[in-house]
Formats: C-alpha cells, sequence, structure tokens
C-alpha cells in the first residue's frame, strides 16, 4: 500500500511540476532550456578583415584599451539595417569624364514622369475588364508585345548602316483577341 502512495504521489507531483512548468513565462522556458534562445540580432557584429599595411612603420601606436578603428560601431550598423536610408553615402555633386561618357553611351535621358507612367500602365494592365467591355470587345488594349525578330532586323540594319539604335520604330504585334461582338461581326 505505501508503495502504491509513493507511486501516486511522484505521478501527482511530476504531472503538477509538469503543469507548473508549462505555465511558466517565456524567460522561464528559455532558462530551463524548453524554448530557442537564439541571439540578438544587433548585438552579433563582424570583425572587420586584417590588412597589410604597405609599410609597417606606418602602422599608429597601439592605445590599450580602446577600441580598434576598423571595428564598425554596433549600434550604427544597427540603425543601418532598420533604416538603410542611414547607410547611404551622399552622391557627388560632380560627375566625372567617365562618368559622363557612360551617361552618353546610355542612350537618352528618359522623361522625368516615367515612374509614374509606368505605374498607370501597370495598373491599366493589370485592372480586370468587365463583362460588358469583355462582350463588345472594347476592354482597355494590353500593351503591344515586341516583335522579337523584325527588332533584331532593325536594330542589326541601325548597326550596319552606323545609325543610333533609337532610328525607326520598334516593330510591335497586337496580342489583343477580338471579343465577342467583333468574333460576330467576322462571321458575315
Amino acid at each position: 500500500m505505501t508503495n502504491f502512495r509513493s507511486r501516486a504521489i511522484a505521478a501527482i507531483s511530476a504531472t503538477a511540476l509538469a503543469l507548473t512548468l508549462a505555465g511558466c513565462s517565456s524567460a522561464t522556458k528559455k532558462e530551463f532550456g524548453l524554448e530557442a534562445n537564439p541571439p540578438n540580432a544587433f548585438e552579433v557584429g563582424t570583425e572587420a578583415p586584417l590588412s597589410m599595411p604597405p609599410e609597417l612603420t606606418q602602422l599608429p601606436p597601439p592605445n590599450p584599451g580602446e577600441p580598434r578603428p576598423q571595428t564598425p560601431d554596433s549600434a550604427q550598423a544597427g540603425a543601418n539595417i532598420v533604416s538603410p536610408a542611414n547607410a547611404l553615402v551622399t552622391a557627388p555633386s560632380q560627375i566625372s569624364p567617365g562618368g559622363e561618357a557612360l551617361l552618353q553611351q546610355a542612350g537618352p535621358t528618359p522623361p522625368a514622369d516615367i515612374r509614374a507612367q509606368v505605374n498607370q500602365n501597370a495598373q491599366l494592365a493589370a485592372k480586370p475588364s468587365g463583362f460588358v467591355q469583355k462582350l463588345m470587345g472594347s476592354a482597355p488594349a494590353p500593351q503591344p508585345v515586341v516583335n522579337a525578330g523584325a527588332e533584331q532586323k532593325r536594330l542589326q540594319e541601325n548597326a550596319a548602316m552606323g545609325a543610333p539604335v533609337t532610328k525607326g520604330s520598334t516593330p510591335q504585334e497586337s496580342t489583343t483577341p477580338p471579343g465577342l461582338w467583333g468574333r460576330f461581326l467576322n462571321l458575315f
């Protein structure tokens, strides 16, 4: 009988302990190893790579107790992760001659409102057409697709004649299927 009591007391104690631990806060669960405890991403830092100076005599004298000058500031690194705009460096106001040449080879400057035009075209393309528009065939026409073969031929001809790639119009093919009404009229 005492063996049964001791087993019952042990089982009740184990159950009570399990229920107590189950209701613990996450800090207690982490302490007992019941929950993962990953490192804080803002406290983990990377060490700067070692580099050899051209002359060993150019090394500055060490200052004991001070952080290494190459070591990044962890607070600043954390702020850069949260707000990447903090890490951006302002662009130089003067463009180098190499940069100018690269910009000239890139082609003409796009219009100032190009982003607004692209966004508007994307919204029009994503907007589903209604039943009546599909029936009448008057849904907004999707943007035409470039005819790849004809475009390649045009570019090769421009290159052979020494003309800029912007000369001539881009050959396009329409992929708009006729609506129900248009198909009906095409029968006659």
